[in-house]
């Protein structure tokens, strides 16, 4: 299992590296209903003006959009339970999620599928997933409006998100409204 955590580990950063020097790939429409693929960084969060929509809370908590069955977030609905931040996810707080899309686990464990990214993810130390996932999340409801008014980015694990770093990942959907936060759908996992 060790063996299986350090494979993890030096795969995350190699692909983490090639992510940041603008490396991303193209992913297949969210399954969240209503919400449209979009491709590329700062072009896709340009494209989406806020709407009222976005910015009155939706229906779901940002937990019940992750384990939406069949969707595009099997992989992070694996990562999230293990580290044991559903409550966080689930709770009355506002937050902004940049939610990876199961390809972007795939792509950044350097695995062959979605199955061997769980298995990957469940053989991660809980504090090291943790670390990761919480640098996916920031306080407070952001639109892609005043996501790309940002530079950067406190993320809840204290680590700074950049705006560029983010347009890397690539951005494939966003203002999908939850009612205690936002989601935006990435094509990579950001790394620490």
């Amino acid at each position: 299992m060790s063996k299986l955590c350090g494979t993890v580990i030096v795969g995350l950063l190699l692909v983490c590296t090639a992510a940041c020097n603008g490396a991303s790939s193209s992913v297949a429409p969210s399954a969240v209903p209503g919400v449209t693929s979009v491709n590329g960084g700062e072009e896709a969060l340009a494209a989406q003006p806020d709407t009222a929509a976005a910015a009155k809370p939706g229906p779901l908590t940002i937990v019940e959009i992750v384990l939406q069955p069949d969707g595009e977030f099997d992989v992070l609905q694996a990562a999230v339970v293990k580290a044991g931040l559903v409550d966080l996810l689930n709770g009355t707080k506002q937050h902004t999620v940049f939610a990876p899309t199961d390809l972007a686990f795939v792509t950044t464990l350097g695995v062959a599928d979605e199955a061997a990214a769980i298995a990957a993810v469940e053989g991660l130390p809980v504090d090291q997933l943790t670390n990761i996932l919480a640098y996916h999340v920031t306080h407070g409801r952001r639109t892609s409006r005043s996501v790309l008014a940002a530079p950067s980015y406190q993320m809840l694990n204290g680590g700074t998100l950049t705006r560029d770093a983010l347009s890397a990942a690539g951005i494939a959907a966003t203002d999908i409204s939850a009612s205690n936060g936002i989601v935006h759908v990435i094509n990579a996992v950001l790394l620490p």
